[in-house]
């Protein structure tokens, strides 16, 4: 069999250091809060001012009737016209709800034949107008309601990333002494097998004697079944080695290579006592799904805010005011505006609207209520997780350990049974079919207390990972620092470190 000795031993720390770094379930999940983000500069960007220019000709030459001065009527007569129509400007989407709009207005207007005395003339003018909800769809709150939103979803992503970080780190950490216990264990059978080739020896050298062909193939029939169990053991170290270079990531220790990951922190073998009331408010402050149903319950009140202004009528303010100038030259039309002399033009109006019977803006408005109270909800049922969580696991590290205590003591209990057989043994005892029977089942006996004192330290030590991991505190816990502000994708990388 292949020795452990060329393994690559990891102290814990150091697998969850390249594990934060390279782990691809972690990369992928970084992915999302910059995703998010995105939603916001998008909902942001609905207020960003926006240029805007047109321009167009219309051509006429149509045939009208002639001014009448006096009883009777004028012949008709052709006219020809050509208009030259241009606007420029900005308009912007104001947070309170309504739009502004600042343009300048041109037209360059030829009339043959012309009853004016410019012509061909321009008319230029500087519009400011404004349209302002002043009932539904008014105030800051209500237009800025899908930033607000989308900001607490990227929030949730974060938290969400910051979920799948804890949920790798406690996966590795589980693996980790699950490793550290099947090395312990391989250690245990390689032991076991040993004792037996040598009470088999002893047997062979004393056929004939004392030792019938019996005694002999019980030896020979625990040293296949423990060879056996040494393969066993053997194969699962190799699988739980693989487990952890998957949960790394480290192109350095891949998975399709031939290294062998063995653990070198040495487990922990005493007592932790935690408090249960300090555990508890340490995870009301500290669990991720409190913190994304608090941002739920955010959304769903901005929503159903938004959702009661729309029971609202539509009306809005409607006014514009602007200077105007005349004149035979675009040049001297723009001067003219700014004469300041019967050149300004201004104007205000409302417009009304409302749905005869409103059923929509009601049925808006009673869904968001419930989904509302539904988050309201759900943020109570998950404090009752929360709390049951923290006890429960609290329980298991308790338990874990007074269960590691009785395995170490059924452990010396039975170190100490077959030590008082070997002191028969040593004695010149007889090696009758029964005693021999009796060694290997001892034999057997310590090495299964000793796989289970393994097993419940191994367990001990994922207990109180698992508490953390209930408080929330599984990151800090493995000094990991997690970056939680929504930072862009090629960066996403260093956002979790850990020292």
């Amino acid at each position: 069999m292949t020795s452990l000795d060329s393994g690559v031993k990891l102290p814990l720390r150091e697998v969850i250091q390249r594990a934060v770094i390279n782990n691809l379930d972690i990369r992928v999940a970084g992915y999302d809060p910059a995703i998010e983000n995105t939603r916001v500069v998008e909902a942001e960007a609905r207020f960003d001012p926006t240029a805007f220019a047109e321009t167009g000709l219309d051509y006429r030459n149509v045939s009208t009737a002639g001014q009448v001065f006096g009883f009777g009527s004028a012949p008709a007569f052709s006219e020809e016209s050509v208009s030259w129509n241009n606007r420029a400007g900005i308009r912007q989407l104001l947070p309170s709800g309504g739009q502004a709009e600042l343009r300048l207005q041109s037209l360059r207007s030829d009339r043959d034949p012309t009853f004016n005395e410019l012509n061909p003339y321009w008319e230029n003018e500087i519009i400011l107008q404004v349209t302002q909800p002043l009932l539904r769809d008014f105030g800051n709150e209500i237009n800025q309601a899908r930033i607000v939103i989308n900001r607490n979803n990227t929030q949730i992503s974060v938290l969400e990333f910051r979920g799948r970080v804890e949920e790798t780190l406690f996966d590795l950490e589980q693996r980790y002494w699950d490793l550290a216990e099947a090395v312990e264990e391989n250690r245990i059978a390689e032991d076991l097998l040993e004792q037996t080739i040598d009470t088999a020896d002893i047997l062979f050298k004393r056929r004939g004697q004392d030792v019938t062909s019996v005694q002999v193939s019980q030896a020979i029939a625990s040293i296949k079944a423990r060879t056996a169990a040494l393969i066993d053991a053997r194969r699962r170290i190799l699988d739980l080695s693989d487990q952890i270079k998957r949960l790394m990531g480290d192109p350095d220790l891949p998975v399709s290579g031939a290294a062998l990951i063995l653990p070198e922190s040495q487990p922990l073998v005493e007592p932790v006592r935690f408090d249960l009331e300090d555990a508890m408010e340490t995870a009301l402050l500290s669990r991720l799904e409190l913190g994304q149903q608090q941002l739920r319950v955010d959304s769903a009140s901005t929503a159903l805010q938004v959702a009661k202004n729309n029971l609202l009528p539509q009306l809005n303010l409607v006014a514009s005011a602007g200077l105007q100038g005349l004149d035979d030259s675009w040049g001297d039309a723009v001067g003219d505006m700014f004469d300041f002399d019967n050149n300004f033009t201004g104007s205000i109006g409302f417009q009304f609207e409302f749905p005869i019977g409103n059923r929509a803006a009601r049925a808006i408005f009673a869904r968001a209520s419930l989904q509302r109270q539904q988050a309201i909800d759900a943020y109570a049922n998950t404090l009752q997780q929360v709390a049951l969580d923290v006890k429960s696991a609290l329980r298991d590290v308790e338990t874990s350990w007074e269960f590691v205590v009785q395995q170490q003591q059924n452990r010396l209990a039975q170190a100490a049974a077959l030590e008082a057989l070997l002191l028969r043994e040593r004695n010149n005892e007889p090696l009758t079919p029964n005693f021999v029977d009796l060694k290997l089942n001892l034999q057997g006996a310590l090495a299964e207390a000793r796989r289970n004192e393994a097993r419940a330290i191994a367990a001990y030590n994922v207990s109180i990972a698992r508490l953390e991991r209930a408080k929330g505190t599984l990151l800090k816990y493995n000094n990991v620092v997690l970056d939680q502000s929504p930072t862009p994708v090629n960066q996403r990388r260093s956002a979790a470190s850990a020292r």
